[in-house]
């Protein structure tokens, strides 16, 4: 069979990259990929040597290239970018380009890694860009980008063209990628702090016997973002969102937010999903000083006031670049609302298990290794139990008074438990992961699983 010669798009703005540019294209050529050069200069003057031209991008955009060049450089980067954007995938879906390499200064970059966004995970994409020793978070998002410093923003000399020769080689071998040599397994996704592992932990292992795979991302505001695009990518089957926290620094004012659209996707597509408050118990910050001002978006008290104040408000080192501060009753109420507001709208099998002891390895009565304390005495947001059940939080109770207030349990999707349990205790792991299991192969029913002496069913 003949070997596949891998197309790969080269985008930039050519009046201004054009030698750079040339010089990636006989580049790509060299390691036997075919360039595809694609021209997005912005002033709509084009350089007449592009295989897709700006005049096609500005067609493709509803304008034309003259036109572009009378509009303000902003509005003239977003019709670029548009129609750019179909043409790649285009290229992409007919097969006749694996991967994308881009040379662009900050315009550029701006515009080329809006493209790359929009494409699936897994196509190779490589941005050349005196942007990537900066913050990179704006050009990568939650996507698959490759940021790759290329020390000059123009010129060819004995550094620079080593830089670009590697990226080129590179975007060739990544588009030359082999097939992989294994079937997919369907994927159950997970959501993950170190404070909640042991639960992920159990409910993974469950899972992993049974034949699936385990897509399990970090819980860090981009953690969660990624995985509402998987599920609505199609990748996942089914969800253990076990650790939702992101929505409480999104109430709180914490720095590890995944946004409004968190804990959504798979209710609107009628994914399985159980879901829990893990790691709620807290709201994330970087260094210790950067709490010292800092209040909380609910009470509008100053952190380091209420800690001296309220059990359980610890303001903790977690390592030397990250710091969490416990959440307080009043604010897991709002993290109940915000919750209830998300699943009653679930349109598929969707169960809330509550852990009444404690929603973390912070959260703990008492020391005990196996659930991810060694102490010495309670957790740092062990709030001192509640006066009615010691065992349980303050913060536990007030969240479930709050839901039931709001939660809308005549949608025959949706299922809460109330579990008399920490959250990383074996049998509440295994207690979801079970649920799920019944919900992937049509087995779940309400009340099923409140059965149990410590674990209850909310009633309408």
């Amino acid at each position: 069979m003949e070997k596949m010669t891998p197309g790969v798009l080269i985008l930039g703005i050519l009046d201004t990259k054009g030698e750079e540019i040339k010089f990636l294209r006989d580049q790509v050529s060299a390691a036997g990929g075919k360039p595809i050069v694609v021209e997005l200069t912005v002033n709509g003057k084009s350089v007449g040597w592009a295989d897709v031209s700006i005049g096609e991008i500005a067609r493709e955009a509803g304008t034309s290239a003259s036109e572009l060049g009378d509009l303000p450089r902003e509005k003239a980067a977003d019709l670029v970018c548009e129609g750019a954007t179909r043409i790649v995938q285009r290229f992409l879906n007919e097969g006749k380009a694996h991967a994308l390499l881009g040379f662009a200064g900050s315009l550029g970059t701006s515009i080329i890694t809006r493209i790359m966004q929009s494409l699936p995970y897994g196509v190779p994409k490589i941005m050349l860009s005196t942007m990537s020793s900066g913050d990179c978070r704006p050009y990568i998002d939650i996507k698959d980008i490759a940021m790759w410093y290329p020390l000059a923003e123009k010129g060819l000399n004995a550094v620079t063209t080593r830089i670009l020769n590697a990226a080129a080689s590179a975007a060739v071998g990544a588009a030359s990628a082999p097939p992989l040599p294994w079937s997919p397994k369907p994927l159950i996704g997970y959501v993950m702090f170190g404070t909640t592992t042991p639960c992920v932990q159990t409910v993974s292992r469950y899972f992993e016997e049974r034949g699936y795979d385990s897509m399990i991302v970090h819980a860090v505001g981009s953690g969660g973002r990624s995985m509402e695009e998987l599920i609505r990518s199609g990748y996942i089957k089914g969800m253990a969102d076990v650790t939702t926290h992101e929505l409480t620094d999104m109430i709180c004012g914490g720095v590890l937010s995944a946004g409004p659209s968190r804990l959504t996707a798979a209710g609107e597509l009628g994914i399985p999903q159980v879901i829990s408050t893990g790691g709620a118990d807290m709201i994330n910050f970087g260094p210790r000083e950067t709490v010292t001002g800092k209040k909380s978006l609910v009470t509008g008290r100053l952190f380091e006031e209420e800690e001296k104040e309220f059990p359980g408000r610890t303001i903790y080192r977690h390592n030397p670049m990250v710091t969490v501060i416990g959440t307080l009753p009043e604010e897991a109420r709002e993290l109940a609302k915000a919750i209830a507001q998300r699943l009653n709208k679930a349109r598929g099998p969707t169960c809330l298990l509550i852990p009444m002891r404690g929603w973390s390895a912070y959260d703990i009565r008492e020391p005990n290794l196996e659930l991810g304390w060694a102490g010495p005495g309670p957790g740092p947001f062990w709030d001192g139990g509640d006066p009615q059940r010691p065992t349980w939080s303050k913060r536990s109770t007030a969240f479930l008074d709050e839901l039931k207030k709001h939660i809308d349990l005549a949608n025959e999707n949706l299922e809460v438990i109330v579990t008399d349990r920490h959250i990383n205790d074996r049998d509440f792991g295994e207690l979801m992961a079970k649920i799920l299991d019944d919900m992937l192969n049509d087995r779940w029913a309400r009340g099923k699983y409140g059965s149990q002496d410590w674990a209850e069913t909310l009633k309408i």
